[in-house]
């Protein structure tokens, strides 16, 4: 899951609460890597984030969240994208297989990173839209 995409959800209470529950409920799994949690870290503590993100749905997120995601060792990956913090998630996608990559970041929509995600059998949706794939 892309940060933008986190953030998001994090922001929306009832969202969170129908993605936590279908996590708990291990309708899926969470594929994450130690550079992608760094940058979720950093970004989730920032002023103008902590202002837009309920403090419950960051408790949850750090205290039970945290011990349910699997996490994937990067190897080194060759950058592809314009941003290069954009490269950790496409790594991140590509090395732990996953399925879906939820993102609505532009230069990941775009190509060639697009292509190869979905070369890969990755599919590109924002957390709405995975919501939504999950028919709850």
């Amino acid at each position: 899951m892309d940060t933008n995409q986190l953030v998001r959800a994090l922001a929306r209470p009832p969202e969170f609460a129908t993605f936590v529950m279908a996590w708990a409920s291990a309708r899926f799994t969470v594929v994450c890597s130690r550079e992608l949690l760094d940058e979720y870290e950093h970004v989730l503590y920032q002023d103008y984030i902590r202002k837009l993100v309920y403090p419950e749905s960051l408790r949850a997120f750090r205290d039970y969240l945290l011990d349910a995601i699997e996490f994937v060792s990067l190897e080194p990956f060759p950058a592809i994208c314009r941003d290069s913090d954009d490269d950790k998630v496409v790594a991140t996608a590509m090395q732990g297989h996953v399925d879906y990559l939820l993102t609505a970041d532009k230069d990941i929509l775009a190509e060639p990173v697009s292509s190869l995600l979905l070369q890969a059998g990755i599919h590109l949706q924002s957390i709405d839209e995975f919501i939504v794939k999950l028919d709850l």
